[in-house]
């Protein structure tokens, strides 16, 4: 096959150059619509030229390091971000080859890509707000949002990135975004956090969750999508759940979340709902409420309270499984219900008391706590 760069080839630098030199037009606000145009081609030929030389196996790995340094002084990756949404479709796609071939480089065992934006957080904002504002881009909206999360998504298996974009506002809005009517950027959305919440639990435990404000902020966002999602929206958000709850590297958040009553009743209209898929997923995350052997008052005063409506579904959910640890977990369960102190209620005043306090469980729980 040939390739016209290949008829006329140019040094590393000159692709750069004449690539941010396109760039700059494109965001001129003078520029006529058939210059636009033309700016955007040029753009289009030139990174297609700089992915051919990324990804052909004979180009020498100098050449590589070359092109890439040249990338890297000229701030081409912040001029193109400034710019993304003005690319076409095929030039977006080979941005995200470009930016995703890059981070997955390393020179004498440095990744060369992932210090720069390090150094650089202005790029790393730059790409969140562009994955933001893709939301609201009704024509490319979608297509957007998918080129620029699979850049980031390649970001958080860094984590020295992750945490430079866990203190971006864009954390939270990615929760907003899971309730996107597109499924598009809902599943996008999950996928996102799903990664950014699990791929460095330390990270997330010790220097995330540490701060009460965001785990009680990270609890109320999740629980909005568990109560007021659609089928798949719940599901996502409850593996999301049950991934933090039962990975002893998040100790702190589980404890902090099996504490809240409020949280408790969540999972019981989910351990309910007519989907037997949500009802197994809810199943999870409620055990770790039933197997803490120091449940908060409110959380004991519920399941006091619901005590028979739990024993008569648990007599039917699940019975037909031949999942022998499935069954194992849910008869612990069962018998941790019949444990618990009965309600009497004093034929004077009406009211129910508890006739001994709850007892302090010390059989072996099939979640580790």
């Amino acid at each position: 096959m040939s390739f016209w760069w290949k008829k006329n080839p140019k040094t590393s630098a000159d692709y750069v150059k004449v690539l941010n030199e396109q760039l700059q037009k494109l965001q001129s606000s003078s520029i006529s619509t058939d210059n636009k145009k033309k700016a955007q081609e040029e753009c289009s030929r030139y990174l297609d030229a700089i992915k051919h030389i990324l990804l052909d196996e004979t180009t020498a790995p100098l050449s590589l390091n070359l092109l890439y340094d040249h990338f890297f002084k000229e701030d081409c990756l912040f001029n193109l971000m400034s710019v993304f949404s003005m690319l076409d479709f095929e030039s977006r796609k080979n941005v995200g080859v470009i930016f995703s071939s890059g981070l997955g480089r390393s020179t004498d065992n440095k990744s060369v890509y992932v210090d720069y934006l390090i150094s650089n957080r202005q790029i790393i904002d730059l790409i969140l707000k562009v994955l933001q504002e893709a939301v609201a881009n009704r024509q490319n909206g979608i297509d957007i949002y998918l080129c620029v999360g699979g850049m980031v998504d390649e970001c958080l298996k860094f984590e020295q990135l992750c945490r430079i974009i866990l203190q971006n506002p864009i954390v939270w809005l990615l929760f907003d975004n899971c309730l996107s009517s597109a499924f598009e950027i809902s599943t996008q959305s999950f996928q996102l956090l799903h990664a950014l919440f699990t791929s460095f639990p330390r990270l997330i435990s010790v220097e995330f969750f540490s701060s009460q404000t965001k785990s009680n902020k990270f609890m109320g966002k999740l629980n909005k999508l568990l109560a007021h999602g659609s089928y798949v929206t719940k599901r996502q958000a409850l593996k999301l759940l049950t991934a933090l709850m039962l990975d002893s590297d998040y100790r702190r958040f589980m404890l902090s979340y099996i504490e809240e009553p409020e949280n408790l009743k969540l999972s019981m209209i989910l351990l309910s709902d007519k989907s037997k898929n949500l009802q197994l997923e809810a199943f999870q995350t409620f055990k770790v409420f039933m197997a803490n052997p120091r449940k908060s008052k409110g959380v004991t005063d519920i399941l006091i309270k619901n005590r028979e409506q739990l024993l008569k579904f648990f007599a039917k959910f699940g019975e037909d499984s031949k999942d022998e640890i499935f069954q194992g977990e849910k008869n612990y369960l069962v018998g941790i219900l019949n444990d618990l102190p009965r309600l009497i209620t004093n034929p004077s005043t009406g009211n129910s008391n508890h006739s001994s306090s709850p007892p302090h469980i010390t059989s072996a729980s099939p979640t580790s706590l």
